[in-house]
Protein backbone atom coordinates (compact mmCIF):
# COMPACT_ATOMS: atom_id res chain seq x y z
CA UNK A 1 0.00 0.00 0.00
CA UNK A 2 1.36 3.68 -1.00
CA UNK A 3 0.92 6.62 0.77
CA UNK A 4 -1.60 7.94 -1.75
CA UNK A 5 -4.05 4.92 -0.41
CA UNK A 6 -4.21 6.32 2.96
CA UNK A 7 -6.28 9.57 1.36
CA UNK A 8 -7.74 8.09 -1.55
CA UNK A 9 -11.44 8.07 -1.71
CA UNK A 10 -12.78 4.86 -1.34
CA UNK A 11 -9.73 3.27 0.43
CA UNK A 12 -10.57 -0.33 0.83
CA UNK A 13 -8.26 -0.35 3.98
CA UNK A 14 -9.63 2.46 5.74
CA UNK A 15 -12.46 2.44 8.42
CA UNK A 16 -14.20 5.48 8.88
CA UNK A 17 -15.36 6.92 12.12
CA UNK A 18 -16.83 9.80 13.65
CA UNK A 19 -14.29 11.95 14.51
CA UNK A 20 -10.98 10.26 13.20
CA UNK A 21 -9.98 6.89 10.63
CA UNK A 22 -7.73 4.99 11.77
CA UNK A 23 -5.70 3.30 8.65
CA UNK A 24 -4.53 -0.11 9.11
CA UNK A 25 -1.00 0.28 7.10
CA UNK A 26 -1.51 -3.49 5.48
CA UNK A 27 -0.44 -5.43 8.06
CA UNK A 28 -3.59 -7.32 9.04
CA UNK A 29 -4.36 -5.46 12.22
CA UNK A 30 -8.28 -4.98 13.30
CA UNK A 31 -8.12 -1.02 14.14
CA UNK A 32 -9.34 -2.04 17.92
CA UNK A 33 -6.37 -4.17 18.32
CA UNK A 34 -4.05 -1.30 17.55
CA UNK A 35 -5.01 0.36 21.19
CA UNK A 36 -2.84 -2.26 22.47
CA UNK A 37 0.87 -1.04 22.54
CA UNK A 38 1.81 -4.86 22.74
CA UNK A 39 0.31 -5.71 19.25
CA UNK A 40 1.64 -2.56 17.61
CA UNK A 41 3.24 -3.52 14.57
CA UNK A 42 7.08 -3.31 15.17
CA UNK A 43 8.26 -1.27 12.32
CA UNK A 44 5.98 1.99 12.84
CA UNK A 45 2.09 2.72 14.62
CA UNK A 46 -0.74 3.48 12.65
CA UNK A 47 -1.84 6.91 10.77
CA UNK A 48 -4.61 9.09 12.36
CA UNK A 49 -6.22 11.30 9.97
CA UNK A 50 -8.49 14.57 11.28
CA UNK A 51 -9.35 16.89 9.46
CA UNK A 52 -6.24 17.04 7.25
CA UNK A 53 -3.65 16.75 10.39
CA UNK A 54 -1.53 13.38 10.49
CA UNK A 55 -1.22 12.15 14.34
CA UNK A 56 0.83 9.48 14.99
CA UNK A 57 0.90 6.70 18.02
CA UNK A 58 2.99 9.01 19.98
CA UNK A 59 0.41 11.84 19.58
CA UNK A 60 3.07 14.00 17.39
CA UNK A 61 1.40 16.06 14.16
CA UNK A 62 3.26 14.91 11.25
CA UNK A 63 3.35 15.03 7.04
CA UNK A 64 1.73 11.91 6.10
CA UNK A 65 4.46 11.43 3.69
CA UNK A 66 7.02 11.79 6.28
CA UNK A 67 6.01 9.03 7.73
CA UNK A 68 5.06 6.71 5.36
CA UNK A 69 8.24 5.04 4.58
CA UNK A 70 8.51 4.34 8.41
CA UNK A 71 4.95 2.92 8.97
CA UNK A 72 4.01 0.49 6.06
CA UNK A 73 7.50 -0.92 5.85
CA UNK A 74 6.25 -1.54 1.90
CA UNK A 75 9.32 -2.27 -0.19
CA UNK A 76 9.53 0.19 -3.25
CA UNK A 77 9.00 -1.85 -6.38
CA UNK A 78 11.61 -3.01 -8.46
CA UNK A 79 13.61 -1.31 -10.66
CA UNK A 80 12.07 -1.96 -14.15
CA UNK A 81 15.81 -3.45 -14.72
CA UNK A 82 18.60 -5.16 -13.14
CA UNK A 83 20.93 -2.76 -15.24
CA UNK A 84 22.55 0.20 -13.93
CA UNK A 85 22.08 3.40 -15.87
CA UNK A 86 25.56 3.67 -17.57
CA UNK A 87 25.22 -0.07 -18.73
CA UNK A 88 22.00 1.03 -19.70
CA UNK A 89 22.93 3.35 -22.56
CA UNK A 90 25.56 1.55 -23.63
CA UNK A 91 23.87 -1.17 -24.53
CA UNK A 92 21.14 1.60 -26.39
CA UNK A 93 24.39 2.79 -28.16
CA UNK A 94 25.46 -0.51 -29.22
CA UNK A 95 21.88 -1.32 -30.47
CA UNK A 96 22.27 2.16 -32.53
CA UNK A 97 25.45 1.48 -33.91
CA UNK A 98 24.19 -2.09 -35.25
CA UNK A 99 21.20 -0.13 -36.54
CA UNK A 100 23.33 1.63 -38.26
CA UNK A 101 23.62 -0.72 -41.07
CA UNK A 102 20.58 -0.96 -42.39
CA UNK A 103 20.55 2.79 -44.16
CA UNK A 104 23.96 2.72 -44.81
CA UNK A 105 24.52 -0.30 -47.02
CA UNK A 106 21.66 1.28 -49.13
CA UNK A 107 22.75 5.16 -49.07
CA UNK A 108 26.49 4.50 -49.76
CA UNK A 109 25.59 2.57 -52.89
CA UNK A 110 24.03 5.17 -54.57
CA UNK A 111 27.00 7.41 -55.53
CA UNK A 112 28.84 4.40 -57.26
CA UNK A 113 25.62 3.36 -59.45
CA UNK A 114 26.98 4.92 -62.65
CA UNK A 115 30.22 3.45 -62.28
CA UNK A 116 28.65 0.09 -61.43
CA UNK A 117 26.71 0.00 -64.72
CA UNK A 118 29.51 1.03 -66.49
CA UNK A 119 31.65 -2.05 -64.89
CA UNK A 120 29.40 -4.03 -65.48
CA UNK A 121 28.03 -2.92 -68.94
CA UNK A 122 24.40 -2.70 -67.73
CA UNK A 123 21.93 0.14 -68.24
CA UNK A 124 21.27 2.17 -65.18
CA UNK A 125 17.78 0.69 -65.58
CA UNK A 126 19.11 -2.98 -64.81
CA UNK A 127 21.85 -1.52 -61.95
CA UNK A 128 18.59 0.01 -60.49
CA UNK A 129 17.51 -3.17 -60.29
CA UNK A 130 19.53 -4.06 -57.48
CA UNK A 131 18.37 -1.10 -55.50
CA UNK A 132 14.53 -2.23 -55.62
CA UNK A 133 15.87 -5.64 -54.44
CA UNK A 134 17.39 -4.59 -51.51
CA UNK A 135 14.22 -2.39 -50.51
CA UNK A 136 11.93 -5.54 -51.08
CA UNK A 137 14.45 -7.61 -48.67
CA UNK A 138 14.88 -5.15 -46.37
CA UNK A 139 11.14 -4.94 -45.81
CA UNK A 140 10.41 -8.55 -45.62
CA UNK A 141 13.59 -10.18 -43.94
CA UNK A 142 12.69 -8.28 -40.58
CA UNK A 143 9.84 -10.21 -40.19
CA UNK A 144 12.23 -13.97 -39.98
CA UNK A 145 15.03 -12.20 -37.88
CA UNK A 146 12.46 -10.27 -35.33
CA UNK A 147 10.43 -13.51 -34.72
CA UNK A 148 13.47 -15.50 -33.81
CA UNK A 149 14.55 -12.58 -31.96
CA UNK A 150 11.67 -12.64 -30.12
CA UNK A 151 11.66 -16.30 -29.43
CA UNK A 152 12.68 -17.26 -25.70
CA UNK A 153 14.62 -20.31 -26.85
CA UNK A 154 17.30 -17.57 -29.38
CA UNK A 155 17.30 -13.98 -28.24
CA UNK A 156 18.66 -10.85 -29.47
CA UNK A 157 22.26 -11.44 -28.99
CA UNK A 158 22.57 -14.34 -31.59
CA UNK A 159 20.59 -12.33 -34.11
CA UNK A 160 22.38 -9.09 -34.17
CA UNK A 161 25.71 -11.80 -34.32
CA UNK A 162 24.07 -13.78 -37.67
CA UNK A 163 22.73 -10.90 -39.10
CA UNK A 164 26.29 -8.92 -38.87
CA UNK A 165 28.31 -11.95 -39.84
CA UNK A 166 25.85 -12.12 -43.02
CA UNK A 167 26.09 -8.40 -44.12
CA UNK A 168 29.85 -8.98 -43.43
CA UNK A 169 30.18 -12.05 -45.24
CA UNK A 170 27.80 -10.20 -48.28
CA UNK A 171 30.12 -7.90 -48.77
CA UNK A 172 33.19 -9.64 -48.96
CA UNK A 173 31.21 -11.45 -52.15
CA UNK A 174 29.75 -7.99 -53.68
CA UNK A 175 33.50 -7.01 -53.63
CA UNK A 176 34.95 -9.95 -55.36
CA UNK A 177 31.96 -10.41 -57.73
CA UNK A 178 33.15 -10.49 -61.21
CA UNK A 179 32.27 -7.57 -63.66
CA UNK A 180 30.64 -10.18 -66.32
CA UNK A 181 27.78 -11.62 -63.52
CA UNK A 182 25.23 -9.40 -63.37
CA UNK A 183 22.76 -12.24 -61.56
CA UNK A 184 25.32 -12.69 -59.16
CA UNK A 185 25.36 -8.67 -57.86
CA UNK A 186 21.74 -9.29 -57.72
CA UNK A 187 21.45 -12.20 -55.54
CA UNK A 188 24.36 -10.98 -53.12
CA UNK A 189 22.36 -7.98 -52.94
CA UNK A 190 19.31 -9.64 -51.51
CA UNK A 191 21.64 -11.35 -49.28
CA UNK A 192 23.22 -7.99 -47.85
CA UNK A 193 19.68 -6.64 -47.41
CA UNK A 194 19.00 -9.90 -45.16
CA UNK A 195 21.88 -9.12 -43.09
CA UNK A 196 21.93 -5.39 -42.70
CA UNK A 197 18.08 -4.65 -42.42
CA UNK A 198 16.71 -6.79 -39.28
CA UNK A 199 19.76 -5.01 -36.68
CA UNK A 200 17.08 -2.07 -36.46
CA UNK A 201 14.09 -4.46 -35.83
CA UNK A 202 16.20 -6.13 -33.25
CA UNK A 203 17.99 -2.59 -31.97
CA UNK A 204 13.69 -1.77 -31.15
CA UNK A 205 13.28 -4.51 -29.17
CA UNK A 206 16.25 -4.58 -26.97
CA UNK A 207 15.19 -1.13 -26.22
CA UNK A 208 12.23 -2.28 -25.43
CA UNK A 209 13.99 -5.05 -23.05
CA UNK A 210 15.72 -2.16 -20.89
CA UNK A 211 13.91 1.18 -21.25
CA UNK A 212 10.99 2.20 -18.45
CA UNK A 213 8.00 3.36 -19.88
CA UNK A 214 8.37 6.82 -18.92
CA UNK A 215 12.20 6.83 -20.74
CA UNK A 216 11.24 4.67 -23.75
CA UNK A 217 11.08 8.21 -26.31
CA UNK A 218 14.15 8.93 -25.13
CA UNK A 219 16.20 5.81 -25.52
CA UNK A 220 14.07 4.78 -28.79
CA UNK A 221 14.97 8.31 -30.35
CA UNK A 222 18.48 8.16 -29.73
CA UNK A 223 18.57 4.51 -30.73
CA UNK A 224 17.09 6.11 -34.09
CA UNK A 225 19.65 8.57 -34.60
CA UNK A 226 22.43 5.87 -36.25
CA UNK A 227 19.78 5.22 -38.28
CA UNK A 228 18.84 8.71 -39.56
CA UNK A 229 22.40 9.91 -39.58
CA UNK A 230 23.32 6.69 -42.40
CA UNK A 231 21.22 8.33 -45.33
CA UNK A 232 23.65 11.34 -44.95
CA UNK A 233 26.72 10.15 -44.54
CA UNK A 234 26.34 7.32 -46.70
CA UNK A 235 26.23 9.18 -50.01
CA UNK A 236 29.06 11.25 -49.12
CA UNK A 237 31.56 8.01 -48.09
CA UNK A 238 30.31 6.17 -50.91
CA UNK A 239 31.01 9.25 -53.64
CA UNK A 240 34.64 9.23 -51.85
CA UNK A 241 35.32 5.60 -51.93
CA UNK A 242 34.01 4.96 -55.31
CA UNK A 243 35.50 8.13 -56.78
CA UNK A 244 39.32 7.90 -55.16
CA UNK A 245 39.49 4.29 -54.64
CA UNK A 246 36.58 1.91 -56.85
CA UNK A 247 33.14 0.58 -56.27
CA UNK A 248 34.30 -2.14 -54.94
CA UNK A 249 35.94 -0.07 -52.37
CA UNK A 250 32.45 0.48 -51.09
CA UNK A 251 32.05 -3.66 -50.32
CA UNK A 252 35.60 -3.52 -48.51
CA UNK A 253 34.30 -0.39 -46.39
CA UNK A 254 30.51 -2.41 -45.41
CA UNK A 255 33.00 -5.23 -44.41
CA UNK A 256 35.49 -3.86 -42.14
CA UNK A 257 32.33 -1.61 -40.43
CA UNK A 258 30.16 -4.65 -39.73
CA UNK A 259 33.04 -7.09 -38.86
CA UNK A 260 34.71 -4.52 -36.00
CA UNK A 261 31.11 -3.89 -34.89
CA UNK A 262 29.93 -7.57 -34.89
CA UNK A 263 33.71 -8.68 -32.70
CA UNK A 264 32.37 -5.46 -30.14
CA UNK A 265 29.43 -7.39 -30.25
CA UNK A 266 30.27 -11.15 -29.51
CA UNK A 267 32.46 -9.48 -26.78
CA UNK A 268 30.62 -7.37 -24.99
CA UNK A 269 26.93 -7.78 -25.73
CA UNK A 270 24.33 -9.23 -23.18
CA UNK A 271 21.41 -11.28 -23.62
CA UNK A 272 18.50 -8.70 -22.65
CA UNK A 273 14.93 -10.59 -24.35
CA UNK A 274 13.25 -10.60 -20.95
CA UNK A 275 11.47 -14.03 -21.97
CA UNK A 276 14.89 -15.03 -21.00
CA UNK A 277 16.68 -12.87 -19.08
CA UNK A 278 13.61 -11.20 -16.66
CA UNK A 279 14.91 -7.72 -15.66
CA UNK A 280 18.36 -8.96 -16.74
CA UNK A 281 19.27 -10.65 -13.64
CA UNK A 282 18.70 -13.91 -14.91
CA UNK A 283 21.33 -15.54 -16.52
CA UNK A 284 20.96 -16.49 -20.03
CA UNK A 285 22.53 -20.11 -21.49
CA UNK A 286 25.76 -20.47 -21.18
CA UNK A 287 26.36 -20.32 -25.34
CA UNK A 288 24.55 -16.90 -25.45
CA UNK A 289 26.79 -15.11 -23.07
CA UNK A 290 29.28 -12.18 -23.51
CA UNK A 291 32.79 -12.92 -23.51
CA UNK A 292 33.90 -9.96 -21.44
CA UNK A 293 30.57 -9.48 -18.97
CA UNK A 294 31.27 -6.25 -18.55
CA UNK A 295 27.56 -5.07 -18.91
CA UNK A 296 26.93 -7.70 -16.64
CA UNK A 297 29.19 -6.08 -13.79
CA UNK A 298 26.72 -5.68 -10.67
CA UNK A 299 23.97 -7.66 -12.22
CA UNK A 300 23.16 -10.55 -9.50
CA UNK A 301 21.53 -13.16 -10.00
CA UNK A 302 18.51 -13.02 -7.38
CA UNK A 303 16.75 -15.98 -8.03
CA UNK A 304 14.06 -14.75 -10.05
CA UNK A 305 12.11 -16.08 -12.97
CA UNK A 306 12.11 -14.98 -16.71
CA UNK A 307 8.58 -13.00 -18.26
CA UNK A 308 6.51 -15.63 -19.53
CA UNK A 309 5.96 -15.77 -23.27
CA UNK A 310 3.53 -14.22 -24.97
CA UNK A 311 2.29 -16.12 -27.97
CA UNK A 312 3.93 -17.92 -30.44
CA UNK A 313 6.94 -15.92 -32.51
CA UNK A 314 7.27 -16.81 -36.14
CA UNK A 315 6.85 -15.31 -39.36
CA UNK A 316 3.12 -16.20 -39.24
CA UNK A 317 2.27 -14.70 -36.57
CA UNK A 318 3.80 -11.56 -37.15
CA UNK A 319 1.95 -11.62 -40.00
CA UNK A 320 -1.30 -12.32 -37.64
CA UNK A 321 -0.70 -9.08 -35.89
CA UNK A 322 -2.07 -7.18 -38.64
CA UNK A 323 -5.14 -8.29 -37.62
CA UNK A 324 -4.67 -6.03 -34.85
CA UNK A 325 -6.82 -2.49 -36.27
CA UNK A 326 -5.13 -0.40 -33.97
CA UNK A 327 -1.41 -1.89 -35.15
CA UNK A 328 -2.68 -1.25 -38.71
CA UNK A 329 -3.56 2.01 -37.93
CA UNK A 330 -0.22 3.25 -36.42
CA UNK A 331 1.73 1.38 -39.30
CA UNK A 332 0.28 3.06 -42.04
CA UNK A 333 0.01 7.17 -40.38
CA UNK A 334 4.10 5.86 -39.45
CA UNK A 335 4.40 5.03 -42.98
CA UNK A 336 3.46 7.96 -44.99
CA UNK A 337 5.32 10.63 -43.58
CA UNK A 338 8.36 8.10 -44.16
CA UNK A 339 7.37 7.90 -47.71
CA UNK A 340 6.98 11.32 -48.55
CA UNK A 341 10.46 12.03 -46.97
CA UNK A 342 12.06 9.44 -48.72
CA UNK A 343 10.89 10.99 -52.14
CA UNK A 344 12.65 14.31 -50.73
CA UNK A 345 15.41 12.33 -49.69
CA UNK A 346 16.12 10.47 -53.25
CA UNK A 347 15.25 13.79 -55.03
CA UNK A 348 17.34 15.72 -53.05
CA UNK A 349 20.45 15.86 -55.73
CA UNK A 350 18.35 16.44 -58.83
CA UNK A 351 16.38 19.44 -56.51
CA UNK A 352 19.44 20.82 -55.98
CA UNK A 353 20.93 20.67 -58.91
CA UNK A 354 17.63 22.43 -60.84
CA UNK A 355 18.50 25.44 -57.86
CA UNK A 356 22.20 25.58 -58.49
CA UNK A 357 23.66 23.44 -61.78
CA UNK A 358 26.96 24.25 -60.33
CA UNK A 359 27.78 21.98 -57.91
CA UNK A 360 29.67 18.89 -57.99
CA UNK A 361 29.39 15.65 -56.48
CA UNK A 362 31.12 16.22 -53.51
CA UNK A 363 29.15 19.23 -53.09
CA UNK A 364 25.34 16.69 -53.11
CA UNK A 365 27.29 14.53 -50.55
CA UNK A 366 27.71 17.70 -48.33
CA UNK A 367 23.90 18.75 -49.21
CA UNK A 368 22.93 16.06 -47.30
CA UNK A 369 24.65 16.85 -43.95
CA UNK A 370 21.87 18.56 -42.80
CA UNK A 371 19.19 16.39 -43.29
CA UNK A 372 21.48 14.40 -40.37
CA UNK A 373 21.65 17.15 -38.58
CA UNK A 374 18.05 17.43 -38.28
CA UNK A 375 17.73 13.93 -37.59
CA UNK A 376 20.24 14.24 -34.49
CA UNK A 377 18.57 17.31 -33.19
CA UNK A 378 15.05 15.90 -33.95
CA UNK A 379 15.51 12.60 -31.98
CA UNK A 380 17.35 14.16 -28.94
CA UNK A 381 14.18 17.14 -28.99
CA UNK A 382 11.51 14.69 -29.59
CA UNK A 383 12.55 12.10 -27.13
CA UNK A 384 13.21 14.14 -24.43
CA UNK A 385 9.66 16.40 -24.87
CA UNK A 386 7.54 12.90 -25.48
CA UNK A 387 8.99 11.23 -22.38
CA UNK A 388 8.42 15.01 -20.25
CA UNK A 389 4.38 14.82 -21.47
CA UNK A 390 3.97 11.55 -20.63
CA UNK A 391 5.31 12.30 -17.11
CA UNK A 392 2.97 15.87 -17.13
CA UNK A 393 0.09 13.29 -18.40
CA UNK A 394 0.58 10.87 -15.60
CA UNK A 395 0.70 13.70 -12.69
CA UNK A 396 -2.46 15.21 -14.19
CA UNK A 397 -4.43 12.30 -14.07
CA UNK A 398 -3.57 11.63 -10.16
CA UNK A 399 -4.31 14.67 -9.59
CA UNK A 400 -7.32 14.27 -10.65
CA UNK A 401 -7.59 11.16 -8.77
CA UNK A 402 -7.29 13.07 -5.54
CA UNK A 403 -3.53 12.62 -4.56
CA UNK A 404 -1.89 16.16 -3.35
CA UNK A 405 0.68 17.52 -5.57
CA UNK A 406 3.59 16.15 -4.19
CA UNK A 407 2.78 12.22 -4.23
CA UNK A 408 1.16 12.92 -7.63
CA UNK A 409 4.59 14.38 -8.70
CA UNK A 410 6.51 10.99 -7.09
CA UNK A 411 4.05 8.66 -8.70
CA UNK A 412 4.97 10.61 -11.58
CA UNK A 413 8.31 9.31 -11.73
CA UNK A 414 7.80 5.76 -11.04
CA UNK A 415 8.32 3.84 -13.93
CA UNK A 416 8.88 0.71 -11.95
CA UNK A 417 6.14 -2.32 -11.38
CA UNK A 418 2.35 -2.31 -12.02
CA UNK A 419 2.93 1.53 -10.78
CA UNK A 420 4.38 2.66 -14.65
CA UNK A 421 0.98 3.30 -16.09
CA UNK A 422 -0.95 4.39 -12.72
CA UNK A 423 -3.37 6.75 -13.64
CA UNK A 424 -3.29 6.49 -17.49
CA UNK A 425 -6.54 5.31 -18.42
CA UNK A 426 -6.02 6.05 -22.58
CA UNK A 427 -2.38 5.68 -23.51
CA UNK A 428 -3.03 5.96 -27.19
CA UNK A 429 -4.23 9.29 -26.36
CA UNK A 430 -1.21 10.59 -23.89
CA UNK A 431 1.26 8.93 -26.41
CA UNK A 432 -0.20 10.50 -29.14
CA UNK A 433 -1.58 13.71 -27.93
CA UNK A 434 1.55 16.27 -29.33
CA UNK A 435 0.73 14.55 -32.94
CA UNK A 436 -1.60 17.18 -33.90
CA UNK A 437 1.35 19.87 -34.01
CA UNK A 438 4.24 17.17 -35.69
CA UNK A 439 2.35 16.82 -38.25
CA UNK A 440 0.33 19.99 -39.06
CA UNK A 441 4.20 21.66 -39.01
CA UNK A 442 5.35 18.32 -41.56
CA UNK A 443 2.69 19.65 -43.60
CA UNK A 444 3.21 22.85 -44.10
CA UNK A 445 7.16 22.36 -44.02
CA UNK A 446 6.79 19.91 -47.17
CA UNK A 447 4.42 22.13 -49.01
CA UNK A 448 6.82 25.40 -48.42
CA UNK A 449 9.68 23.05 -49.87
CA UNK A 450 8.08 22.12 -52.74
CA UNK A 451 7.50 26.02 -53.64
CA UNK A 452 10.66 26.84 -52.82
CA UNK A 453 12.22 24.38 -54.86
CA UNK A 454 10.26 25.16 -57.92
CA UNK A 455 11.05 28.66 -57.48
CA UNK A 456 14.61 28.42 -57.46
CA UNK A 457 15.28 30.17 -53.99
CA UNK A 458 18.63 30.40 -52.51
CA UNK A 459 20.22 26.68 -51.65
CA UNK A 460 20.28 27.45 -47.80
CA UNK A 461 16.78 28.10 -47.84
CA UNK A 462 16.10 24.37 -49.25
CA UNK A 463 18.84 23.03 -47.25
CA UNK A 464 16.81 24.70 -43.54
CA UNK A 465 13.63 22.95 -44.71
CA UNK A 466 14.90 19.35 -45.33
CA UNK A 467 16.32 19.89 -42.29
CA UNK A 468 12.88 20.68 -40.36
CA UNK A 469 11.09 18.10 -42.36
CA UNK A 470 13.22 15.38 -41.15
CA UNK A 471 13.34 16.58 -37.66
CA UNK A 472 9.43 16.46 -37.76
CA UNK A 473 9.82 12.74 -39.32
CA UNK A 474 11.47 11.65 -36.27
CA UNK A 475 9.41 12.91 -33.88
CA UNK A 476 6.11 11.56 -35.73
CA UNK A 477 8.09 8.03 -35.80
CA UNK A 478 9.11 7.97 -32.39
CA UNK A 479 5.72 8.55 -30.58
CA UNK A 480 4.24 5.82 -32.70
CA UNK A 481 6.94 3.50 -31.98
CA UNK A 482 6.96 3.91 -28.53
CA UNK A 483 2.85 3.49 -28.10
CA UNK A 484 3.37 0.50 -30.22
CA UNK A 485 6.03 -0.58 -27.81
CA UNK A 486 3.12 -0.29 -24.78
CA UNK A 487 0.55 -1.94 -26.25
CA UNK A 488 2.88 -5.06 -27.21
CA UNK A 489 5.06 -5.63 -24.63
CA UNK A 490 7.29 -8.70 -25.16
CA UNK A 491 7.11 -8.68 -28.99
CA UNK A 492 9.80 -5.32 -29.72
CA UNK A 493 11.75 -6.88 -32.53
CA UNK A 494 8.39 -8.44 -34.26
CA UNK A 495 6.13 -4.80 -34.10
CA UNK A 496 9.46 -3.16 -35.50
CA UNK A 497 9.12 -5.75 -38.00
CA UNK A 498 5.90 -5.04 -38.92
CA UNK A 499 7.02 -1.19 -38.77
CA UNK A 500 10.02 -2.10 -41.19
CA UNK A 501 7.66 -3.84 -43.86
CA UNK A 502 5.03 -1.00 -44.30
CA UNK A 503 7.72 1.73 -44.10
CA UNK A 504 10.27 -0.03 -46.41
CA UNK A 505 7.29 -1.25 -49.02
CA UNK A 506 5.03 1.94 -49.07
CA UNK A 507 8.37 3.71 -49.81
CA UNK A 508 10.00 1.85 -52.23
CA UNK A 509 6.63 2.42 -54.71
CA UNK A 510 6.42 5.98 -53.55
CA UNK A 511 10.39 6.70 -54.46
CA UNK A 512 9.23 4.37 -58.44
CA UNK A 513 6.96 6.76 -59.13
CA UNK A 514 7.91 10.49 -57.10
CA UNK A 515 9.67 11.42 -60.79
CA UNK A 516 6.77 10.75 -62.88
CA UNK A 517 4.85 12.98 -60.88
CA UNK A 518 7.63 15.88 -60.33
CA UNK A 519 7.96 15.59 -64.65
CA UNK A 520 4.25 15.71 -65.03
CA UNK A 521 2.99 18.77 -62.50
CA UNK A 522 6.41 20.28 -61.08
CA UNK A 523 7.99 19.98 -57.57
CA UNK A 524 5.56 22.80 -56.11
CA UNK A 525 2.50 20.66 -57.01
CA UNK A 526 4.19 17.38 -56.29
CA UNK A 527 5.32 18.24 -52.64
CA UNK A 528 1.70 19.97 -52.10
CA UNK A 529 -0.07 16.92 -53.27
CA UNK A 530 2.00 14.55 -51.12
CA UNK A 531 1.15 17.08 -47.82
CA UNK A 532 -2.72 17.14 -48.70
CA UNK A 533 -2.12 12.86 -48.84
CA UNK A 534 -0.57 14.07 -44.88
CA UNK A 535 -3.50 16.06 -44.15
CA UNK A 536 -6.20 13.62 -45.16
CA UNK A 537 -4.04 10.33 -43.37
CA UNK A 538 -4.19 12.43 -39.60
CA UNK A 539 -7.58 11.23 -38.60
CA UNK A 540 -6.95 7.78 -38.88
CA UNK A 541 -4.43 9.50 -35.93
CA UNK A 542 -7.47 10.89 -34.33
CA UNK A 543 -9.17 7.37 -34.69
CA UNK A 544 -6.62 6.14 -32.76
CA UNK A 545 -6.31 8.52 -30.34
CA UNK A 546 -10.14 7.86 -29.63
CA UNK A 547 -11.08 4.42 -30.18
CA UNK A 548 -7.49 3.06 -29.90
CA UNK A 549 -8.25 1.99 -25.99
CA UNK A 550 -11.22 -0.14 -27.28
CA UNK A 551 -9.40 -2.28 -29.30
CA UNK A 552 -6.97 -2.79 -26.81
CA UNK A 553 -9.13 -3.90 -24.32
CA UNK A 554 -11.04 -6.16 -27.04
CA UNK A 555 -7.27 -7.66 -27.44
CA UNK A 556 -6.52 -8.39 -24.05
CA UNK A 557 -9.97 -10.15 -23.55
CA UNK A 558 -8.77 -12.05 -26.83
CA UNK A 559 -5.54 -12.89 -25.11
CA UNK A 560 -7.06 -13.75 -21.88
CA UNK A 561 -9.89 -16.57 -23.45
CA UNK A 562 -6.97 -18.15 -25.89
CA UNK A 563 -4.95 -18.26 -22.60
CA UNK A 564 -7.98 -20.06 -20.60
CA UNK A 565 -8.75 -22.72 -23.52
CA UNK A 566 -4.84 -23.53 -23.65
CA UNK A 567 -4.67 -24.57 -20.23
CA UNK A 568 -7.86 -26.50 -20.80
CA UNK A 569 -6.88 -28.53 -23.55
CA UNK A 570 -3.76 -28.94 -21.12
CA UNK A 571 -5.66 -30.07 -18.30
CA UNK A 572 -7.72 -32.55 -20.10
CA UNK A 573 -4.35 -33.41 -21.81
CA UNK A 574 -2.84 -34.28 -18.39
CA UNK A 575 -6.54 -36.20 -17.24
CA UNK A 576 -6.61 -38.38 -20.49
CA UNK A 577 -2.73 -39.22 -19.42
Amino acid sequence: MTTSDLTRPGSEDATDTTDATVVDMGHGHDPAETADDSQRPTDGPPIFEDEGMHINGTGAVVELSEQAGEVTGEAKPPPYTAFKRWQVWVIVYMASIAALFSPLSSNIYFPAIPTVATAFNVSIELINVTVTVYMILQGVSPMVWGSLADWEKCGRRPIYLACLTLLCLSCVGLALTPTNDYWLLVLLRCVQAAGSASSVAVSVGTIMDIAPPAERGTMLAMANIGALVAPCIGPIIGGVLAGSLSWRAIFWFLCICSGVVGIVEFLLMPETLRTITGDGSVPAQRWNRPILPVLLKGVKDEGKSPEVPRGKNNPIEILKLFRNVDLCLLLWTNSVPYAVLYCILTTASETLLVVMPSLTEIDLGLCYLPIGAGGIVGAIISGKLIDWDFRNAKKSALLKQGLRDKDAAEKAQDTRGAGKYEGIENIERTRLRLSPYCWAGYVVITVAYGWAANAKVHIAVILILQFLAISQVIAIFTMSQTLLMDLFPGRGASISATNNVTRCLLAAVMVSIVDFIINAVGLGWTYTILAAWCVVTYPLVMLEMARGHRWREQRAERDRLQEERKKQRAAEHNVSS
